[in-house]
């Protein structure tokens, strides 16, 4: 598979209206279509100091965005929901056989974009119809994902927080009961996914190797 990230400036777009108003990075973390030109997405907010009234009003503000729902977690991490009356760039994703894998604002007015493609072939047909919007186009990388570990981006989080945080130090400065309370999860649930990263992380160093 080719993995591809863009990064767009002057695009009109919700997300980079909220990081720029917000000071923060917004990350779409899921995004699927919606109707004919429209989508759908899951949201999650890089600032814990934010307030969630100012969020949702901030984000409905946007011209593209019908609906906004979002909820701040026991983490201090604010999540929600947004549903778009406009969202081409997904549509112009799906249509050159692409999956969105993360798209994120870091407040600098600029929209970045990573996905996943199955050939090489089809990513040239996304960068053409962007190009074709009044956009300012960067390729930031375009690169076969053979050197990439093989972990889920919820495995990939929680462990780098468990690396962060000192649960893989010995003797260990934090437990999974910490860690999961951290996360917003239960421990039991942390345990199994913390488990399935290591095993494909060790998986894939070893493949590597041979």
């Amino acid at each position: 598979m080719m993995e591809a990230e863009l990064s767009i400036g002057g695009m009109k777009f919700w997300m980079v209206d909220a990081a720029s108003r917000l000071d923060c990075t917004v990350t779409i973390t899921e995004c699927i279509p919606w109707q004919k030109t429209g989508g759908q997405a899951l949201f999650t907010l890089g600032s814990a100091e934010a307030d969630l009234g100012k969020v949702i009003s901030v984000i409905r503000d946007s011209p593209d965005v019908t609906a906004v729902d979002a909820s701040l977690r026991k983490d201090g991490q604010i999540v929600g929901s947004v549903v778009m009356s406009d969202c081409w760039i997904i549509w112009a994703i799906l249509a050159g056989g692409c999956f969105l894998e993360r798209a994120w604002s870091p407040g600098d007015g600029r929209a970045n974009f990573k996905m996943l493609a199955g050939s090489e072939g089809s990513i040239p047909d996304i960068i053409k119809a962007i190009g074709s919007r009044q956009v300012e186009l960067d390729i930031i990388r375009i690169a076969r994902t053979d050197d990439r570990p093989m972990v889920s981006r919820k495995q990939e989080r929680l462990v780098r927080l468990a690396l962060e945080k000192g649960y893989y130090d010995y003797p260990r400065r934090i437990e999974v009961r910490e860690l999961a309370a951290l996360a917003g999860q239960s421990p039991s649930a942390v345990f199994e996914i913390l488990k399935r990263g290591e095993k494909n992380i060790i998986r894939h160093y070893f493949e590597r190797g041979k």
